[in-house]
């Protein structure tokens, strides 16, 4: 590192995952203790919460709805596990690091821990639309990473609809300055993931976070030693949400994949491919 960003103050905002402190021990291993602190978030649901949650679903869903879930909990195992495997992923966060965590980085007491510890750039690997008053705080900016390669593909799960749409020329990881938009930032970095038909969406995931463990280090280096020079986005589809993959769509892309009868070929989905128009 130059000098520059040896005494720079990062901070790493993540989910209280494995991935998430793989992350950080990637950063660390990059940037030893400029890797100034973790804003880690987790959203606690205690026991009866969850039971009562479970029951509630159990009671309402369809017999294809609990079939849906249960095939999408196996391929979620299946993921996880090939990434702990891959990743080794630590126990625990960096020593020396100063952790928050969180369910909502967006509140008020994150906002303020996050302003406390004066950092010069902020990295994200997972996390809600973040407000103004948070992506503004570092001198140098906030980057995000993004599973796919932008402009297509904004918002959520993109995963999900590349493998339902067969879209394997805009898998990968984008690194790119947070901005007001969804997704919308001048990008500092892209990197392609090989998808392939038969893959799932949870292992396409795995693909794209084993890249992001070398790639956010990469474009947050470039960005604290000066040698990044950020593209604007062209134009790009409209930003997926959660609510766009129904049980409709969910249910098609396993019949794509096989794991439920029928034709391998999906029926309507809410809008148009992640391509650009």
């Amino acid at each position: 590192m130059t000098g520059s960003a040896a005494t720079a103050r990062i901070i790493l905002i993540c989910h209280n995952v494995p991935f998430g402190r793989a992350m950080a021990a990637a950063m660390r291993a990059r940037f030893g203790s400029a890797l100034h602190g973790i804003l880690a978030i987790e959203r606690p649901v205690s026991l009866r919460q969850r039971l009562r949650r479970t029951l509630a679903a159990a009671w309402r869903a369809t017999p294809l709805e609990r079939r849906v879930k249960r095939l999408e909990a196996r391929l979620a195992r299946e993921a996880a596990r090939a990434f702990d495997c891959a990743a080794a992923p630590p126990r625990d966060w960096p020593p020396g690091a100063a952790v928050h965590i969180c369910a909502n980085p967006n509140a008020s007491a994150s906002a303020a821990w996050l302003a406390a510890q004066h950092p010069d750039l902020i990295a994200v690997t997972g996390a809600p639309v973040l407000k103004p008053t948070v992506f503004t705080l570092p001198r140098l900016g906030t980057l995000n990473m993004h599973s796919s390669l932008l402009p297509a593909y904004r918002g959520t799960q993109a995963e999900f609809w590349q493998v339902l749409e067969q879209d394997w020329q805009s898998c990968g990881i984008t690194v790119h300055f947070v901005d007001v938009g969804v997704d919308t930032g001048r990008i500092v970095l892209q990197r392609r993931t090989e998808g392939a038909a038969g893959l799932s969406p949870q292992m396409l995931r795995t693909r794209n976070l084993l890249q992001a463990l070398h790639l956010v280090p990469d474009a947050a280096a470039a960005v604290l030693e000066g040698h990044a020079h950020p593209v604007l986005q062209g134009p790009g589809p409209k930003a997926r949400r959660s609510r766009d993959r129904t049980l409709a769509a969910r249910a098609a892309l396993l019949r794509r994949l096989g794991y439920l009868p029928g034709s391998g070929t999906p029926g309507p989905v809410p809008h148009s491919a992640g391509r650009q128009p």
